[in-house]
């Protein structure tokens, strides 16, 4: 089914039966050496913490291969993606595989290596960067001085690579000791033509009780909505950055989504407050995935404020405003070892 058609199931006919993603995240290894104090899962768990049985590198093709036959558009995540023991054979896979957008998030410590892979197949290559200030990075990231200058080396090497075919976005987890520290964040990305994406620290599923009428945190938005009205590449409309801003509720649609663990298996009825309900190369389709979560797990969750990232705000504000909005909806960005999540992502 094609993304128009799939837009119009989700606003108009989604019967609880069917599951036609716009987008798939494949979290292709938990592991991470780097201890951000804001990594969490929806449950409230580091990545790096999760059981992490990642899949040889035939059996994640044949994954990516299930994952493309049901969505055109792929986000290949972690943990820390470039730390999967195969990545470059993956990678190599993917140009066959056709997909229309592949989105590869990272930390960029240990990007250099699999650089020219990744140049002959990601569409967008995502870096995850908090702040400018080597001493705060370096204490966060939790493996030693010089942290954060490998990081900028990496996406100076990503940006003079002159096979490469991806865009460059900064991604940025807003958290209450780092706020200040992003109007620069957001300087480096626009002064060097990156795109630049900024979501809330989550606690499990739900904004840091910190920015609660907390003025600075508004302010921060304020600001990223001016630069996007002058032409900034800022992620998301100004009715997106205005519900990060305000912490608004939202409708989730969690089914424009399929996300898959490092061992294979689907999450019901999303990532952060799903269950794996079965591996993906057991079912040929989604729809059966979909009827056996319920069985076993029931509706969806009814979520207020909760979940506020490019993933979950980003479709749900797609779906229920007007279709102008549904590229920006499927062009989802994850920061890397959590997702503004993380897509996470």
């Amino acid at each position: 089914m094609n993304p128009v058609l799939k837009y119009l199931h989700h606003k108009f006919l989604d019967d609880g039966q069917r599951w036609y993603p716009l987008l798939s995240v494949f979290y292709i290894t938990y592991e991470c050496k780097f201890r951000c104090p804001y990594c969490s899962d929806g449950f409230g768990r580091p990545y790096h913490a999760l059981d992490n049985t990642p899949l040889a590198s035939a059996e994640a093709i044949a994954i990516l291969r299930r994952i493309r036959r049901h969505c055109d558009r792929i986000v290949i995540t972690g943990g820390e993606p470039t730390l999967y023991p195969e990545l470059d054979a993956i990678l190599e896979a993917i140009p066959d595989l056709r997909f229309a957008d592949v989105i590869f998030t990272t930390s960029g410590a240990d990007l250099s290596r699999h650089l020219p892979a990744i140049a002959r197949c990601v569409t967008s290559l995502v870096f995850s960067l908090d702040t400018l200030n080597h001493d705060k990075a370096d204490a966060w990231a939790g493996v030693g001085p010089g942290t954060l200058q490998k990081i900028l080396g990496s996406i100076e090497a990503a940006r003079a690579c002159k096979e490469a075919q991806f865009d460059i976005h900064i991604s940025s987890v807003v958290t209450p000791e780092n706020i200040s520290d992003l109007y620069g964040v957001y300087r480096y990305a626009a002064d060097r033509g990156y795109g630049f994406a900024a979501s809330p620290q989550l606690v499990g599923v739900k904004p840091h009780g910190a920015f609660e009428d907390n003025q600075e945190y508004r302010r921060f938005y304020d600001y990223l909505i001016q630069e996007k009205q002058r032409g900034g590449r800022v992620f998301g409309t100004t009715l997106y950055l205005r519900h990060l801003r305000d912490l608004t509720s939202f409708r989730c649609h969690p089914f424009t989504m399929l996300v898959v663990s490092p061992a294979g298996e689907v999450f019901y009825p999303c990532l952060e407050r799903g269950h794996p309900v079965g591996y993906l190369l057991d079912y040929e389709s989604l729809h059966d995935l979909r009827k056996k979560g319920y069985e076993q797990f029931g509706l969806p969750p009814k979520c207020q404020s909760q979940c506020q990232s490019p993933c979950a705000l980003g479709f749900a504000l797609a779906i229920e405003n007007p279709p102008s909005l549904l590229v920006e909806g499927c062009t989802i960005f994850f920061g890397g070892v959590r997702r503004a999540l993380t897509l996470h992502a």
